[in-house]
């Protein structure tokens, strides 16, 4: 069975969502209408106030059950934060959102049977919204034993502790047939462990916002994967899932796109982002940097491409070479960088 296109589905929520949000603002003209005022059939100002009448009565759950769905969105998009949109758009990332929505407009009733008249609405909306949220997720410590034995609590959190690790399990294992459809895009599009370990390298290299620390464990991670002498298909598979890990889902759809275009050329010599690699990777390093420094006017990008040919020590000048030349691809596109290979 193909693994769902979970990238698809949440482009159809979104849209889906800005389908409701235009009905709700269309609605809202046609509230705010005066009808009354005009020479209108009376049916017509009958269903106006049918309407206004109907939307003041769900405003406060609406908005309730929203701060109850957007903290289970918040959950599950930080959980499973190198995949949030992915993960929330999963089976059950829908059923933690279903359900945290579901508590808050119940519990929001129940606040409303119970409150004062003179309570304000809003204060109210607020108070569940927020509060009933961190009120199910608490554990209470009544008393504290002196004797470092067990402490008196009420642990009003345990069933949804429960309910969430569940809900976790779920999403991580529908994710994980996700990701295995996205890495097979990689390892059809790379069949050698060299253009895979490129391709990871350039990821890493190419990401702005890793910390140093985060870039050096990423880095050792890469290496291990390469030192540990792994079956070849098994070093492939790491190296495509790290490479998914650093690239993201966009990057990894790109590769794919380029290996379609490739193939829908029919074998011409079309311009490719590998043809174009391939030649800059061919050119000795220090004239390939020479070059590549010539080639913009981006002090950043002159920054970059130096950082990328600083001799690192057990890395293959090769490898260097082509984080260079994805970069420039990268950043100057194919034809531009295509022009540095014929400049040399």
């Amino acid at each position: 069975m193909a693994s769902p296109d979970l990238r698809r589905q949440y482009n159809f929520g979104m849209t889906a969502t800005g389908g409701l949000g235009l009905l709700i603002a269309l609605a809202a003209v046609f509230i705010a209408l005066p009808l009354k005022t005009m020479n209108v059939a009376p049916e017509w100002v009958a269903i106006q106030e049918g309407i206004k009448a109907t939307v003041i009565f769900l405003i406060p759950y609406a908005a309730v059950g929203a701060l109850g769905a957007a903290v289970g969105l918040s959950e599950v998009s930080s959980t499973f934060s190198d995949y949030p949109r992915e993960a929330i758009v999963t089976r059950w990332g829908q059923y933690v959102m279903a359900l945290n929505a579901l508590a808050a407009v119940v519990a929001y009733l129940l606040a409303r049977i119970y409150a004062p008249a003179e309570t304000d609405p809003v204060v109210l909306i607020i108070a569940v919204g927020v509060g009933f949220p961190a009120l199910i997720r608490t554990k209470f410590t009544l008393a504290k034993n002196f004797g470092g034995g067990d402490d008196v609590s009420v642990n009003l959190g345990w069933l949804y502790d429960q309910f969430q690790s569940l809900c976790k399990k779920q999403i991580d294992l529908e994710l994980m047939t996700y990701r295995r459809a996205k890495v097979d895009q990689l390892l059809k599009r790379y069949s050698t462990v060299q253009e895979l370990y490129d391709t990871a390298l350039y990821a890493l290299k190419a990401r702005a916002t890793l910390t140093v620390e985060e870039e050096t464990a990423k880095r050792a991670e890469l290496e291990r994967i390469i030192g540990e002498k792994l079956p070849p298909e098994l070093t492939r598979l790491e190296l495509g899932l790290l490479t998914l890990e650093l690239g993201g889902v966009t990057f990894v759809d790109s590769i794919a796109l380029t290996r379609d275009a490739q193939g829908a050329a029919g074998g011409h010599e079309t311009l490719t982002t590998d043809r174009v690699v391939k030649a800059l990777r061919d050119l000795p390093l220090d004239k390939l940097t020479q070059k590549a420094l010539a080639a913009s006017n981006s002090p950043d990008v002159k920054t970059k491409i130096t950082q990328l040919a600083e001799p690192v020590p057990g890395l293959p000048e090769v490898t260097q070479k082509a984080s260079i030349a994805h970069y420039l691809v990268d950043k100057l596109g194919l034809d531009a960088a295509h022009a540095i290979v014929g400049d040399s």
